[in-house]
């Protein structure tokens, strides 16, 4: 056993926080490594002690969506019986966004509840906040936020489930380039960590595809006025649009440079392929082009069927669109490390599950069309689909194939 994880659970613990449960089972503590059972493993019960936190409260409340599909994901597996004859319980308490609270949340969930591995928790400031801690500690981590931070850099401990958000946005401009002939791309981007990564490569990318990024225009996640956005890509005349940011921003600045007469193909981010964000403005949103790095949640197959059936029993309130589908996908990438890890009656220890994760070679894994771990990458899934919403209903517009990387 490493010195780090040998010291992961000296650390006092933050706040006590009341529980969201999937079993009524209380999990066991004790170490990673040899024969001492792994943090969060109940051996008596079978039971595995999990964490995360979710946003069911402020301005992007909706992600908790993306946590009641862990949940189902979680549920239905522990109806069906268990992984291997085990069975999960799960906290995720409201952060409302706050990244401050996020890590308190976490070093809860390590300190005191000995949770043997974070699976999921929304928004890339609260994960980058939480980042160090989970470094330091050593505890299996599943993100919600980009595989960037991970590119060049492997995190022992950290497997994304979402790719780069730089690789999604270049695999959009590249599609843009090669299928349709466009020469001058325009990047709205957001001016944080969910859109600079993307702003770093866009121009670099554009280029080496012989085309040229007439337009790059940052926005505040803030921002209600888009004027100056809209006015900036209409008067730039771009061929088509890549738009990395929250709905309001992709919907309103749309809206202005069509009004401006400048109507082109836009390309947004996975994460606003819903209908919510078709709601906010039908007729702005028909026609917009989303990557999706899972299968389409509208897809007819067996995988995307689990996935509604799994939110129809657990969360009949929750439509299964492509939002919670995030929070899906990643459930079912632990899930699978965590059924080889297991098998032929062996235990869960940290070491077996990273064993088991970073043989991931290409794989196919529920709804996820091809994930790739190893000793030297963990940027997570590496291929994407794109959509399209079109005459008001989504539409597959190519299969899935390998996002560029820039290299």
């Amino acid at each position: 056993m490493s010195a780090k994880r040998a010291r992961s659970w000296g650390f006092l613990a933050a706040v006590t926080t009341v529980a969201v449960t999937l079993t009524g089972c209380a999990a066991g503590g004790g170490e990673s490594g040899g024969d001492a059972a792994a943090p969060g493993v109940d051996d008596s019960t079978k039971t595995v002690t999990l964490g995360g936190w979710r946003l069911a409260s402020g301005a992007y409340a909706s992600q908790n969506q993306t946590t009641q599909a862990v949940e189902a994901c979680l549920k239905a597996s522990n109806d069906a019986g268990g992984v291997n004859g085990w069975k999960f319980e799960y906290t995720a308490n409201d952060t409302g966004g706050d990244p401050t609270r996020a890590l308190q949340e976490v070093k809860s969930l390590v300190d005191t509840k000995k949770a043997f591995a974070l699976l999921w928790g929304p928004g890339t400031p609260s994960n980058n906040a939480v980042l160090p801690y989970v470094k330091q500690t050593g505890v299996p981590y599943f993100p919600g936020m980009s595989g960037d931070p991970f590119v060049g850099e492997v995190v022992e401990n950290v497997f994304p489930t979402i790719p780069p958000y730089s690789y999604q946005a270049m695999y959009m401009a590249q599609h843009a380039i090669q299928e349709m002939d466009a020469k001058k791309i325009a990047l709205l981007y957001q001016n944080d960590d969910v859109g600079q990564s993307v702003h770093e490569v866009m121009a670099g990318f554009v280029k080496s595809k012989g085309a040229e990024l007439v337009a790059d225009v940052p926005h505040t996640a803030t921002d209600t006025d888009y004027t100056s956005m809209s006015q900036k890509i209409a008067k730039a005349e771009p061929d088509a649009v890549i738009a990395w940011g929250y709905p309001n921003a992709l919907v309103k600045t749309k809206a202005g440079v069509m009004g401006a007469g400048v109507d082109v193909p836009w390309f947004a981010a996975y994460y606003n392929a819903n209908e919510d964000v078709v709601k906010l403005d039908p007729k702005t949103v028909e026609g917009t082009y989303f990557n999706y790095y899972l299968t389409p949640f509208f897809a007819d197959t067996p995988a995307v069927e689990g996935f509604k059936n799994a939110m129809k029993k657990y969360y009949p309130d929750v439509p299964p669109s492509g939002l919670p589908l995030n929070g899906y996908a990643s459930c079912q990438v632990f899930l699978e490390a965590f059924k080889e890890m297991t098998k032929d009656g062996a235990q869960p220890t940290w070491d077996g599950l990273f064993k088991a994760l970073n043989g991931f070679e290409a794989r196919q894994v529920g709804v996820v069309p091809s994930v790739t771990y190893s000793a030297d990458k963990h940027t997570g899934p590496n291929k994407s689909y794109l959509i399209q919403i079109k005459d008001g209903d989504w539409k597959q517009v190519a299969d899935a194939t390998e996002m560029p990387t820039g290299q």
